[in-house]
């Protein structure tokens, strides 16, 4: 609770009491003090969805509508001893089931692959000295260094800087570079107004940085924006129409399968 309080509006605070407080100070952090943060705080990645396994992915392939009145429609096949229609019936849902999901965990397995090949590093000060670390192990105290091309880690709050510019239209939307130099924000400042912090997610136009880091992973701005997105799900029109056109033969089926009955009655 203390740390959260401390970095509630730490863009309103000045760097160097705060890389007292919440580090080893400017010279960057301890091998065994960063360490220790890192078990507490967890790795800086914004992704905690767990990987489904390949059962999860199998069973996943079941759960359309089209699927379920297919697998319906063999159930009453059998129970009629129609061994051909409900043969035929199968083989197209253990067919099209299958071959969705060989190529989903394909996908899956690849991009896996695909991020481990591209594992980004950023250079922090440890222990007094310059070391080049993957991004997943920066931890809040870190001190890193940017320059032009890099990609920013984690938000932090600017100790040094010299002509540097950087772009976060991801962030605010701005199109323009926005040049970031040390000093105090006032507290109620919106995110397009805090030019002595950079964001998770932006990247460096020009110059040189040396930056505190005070927020990794889901708890920067960027892993605020990526848990309101996954809370909402976005679904594309194509799933959707696919969903609805299901549940509208469910819907049509059942009311078939009343009519006959009601009529035989």
């Amino acid at each position: 609770m203390a740390d959260a309080a401390r970095d509630a509006s730490y863009w309103s605070q000045d760097a160097s009491t705060l890389a007292a407080t919440s580090g080893d100070g400017t010279g960057g952090l301890s091998s065994q003090h960063a360490a220790a943060r890192l078990a507490a705080v967890g790795p800086n990645s914004v992704e905690d969805a767990p990987r489904l396994s390949a059962l999860r992915l199998l069973l996943r392939q079941f759960e359309s509508p089209l699927v379920l009145i297919l697998a319906f429609a063999a159930a009453i096949s059998l129970l009629l001893q129609q061994w051909v229609d409900a043969g035929i019936i199968l083989a197209i849902v253990l067919g099209s089931s299958a071959l969705s999901f060989f190529q989903e965990y394909r996908a899956s397995t690849a991009v896996r692959e695909l991020k481990k090949r591209l594992a980004l590093t950023a250079r922090v000060l440890r222990d007094g000295v310059e070391q080049a670390l993957p991004v997943a192990q920066i931890v809040p105290g870190d001190v890193i260094l940017l320059s032009a091309g890099n990609l920013i880690p984690a938000d932090g709050v600017v100790i040094e800087a010299q002509d540097f510019l950087v772009s976060e239209a991801s962030m605010t939307g701005e199109s323009f570079p926005v040049e970031k130099r040390p000093g105090i924000i006032a507290a109620d400042a919106p995110l397009a107004a805090r030019t002595n912090t950079v964001f998770l997610g932006s990247s460096v136009r020009s110059g040189t940085a040396r930056v505190l880091v005070v927020r990794t992973g889901r708890r920067t701005e960027f892993g605020a924006i990526a848990a309101r997105l996954r809370a909402r799900q976005p679904e594309t029109d194509f799933t959707r129409g696919v969903r609805r056109f299901g549940y509208l033969l469910i819907r049509v089926m059942v009311v078939i399968v009343l009519f006959v009955l009601t009529v035989n009655l």
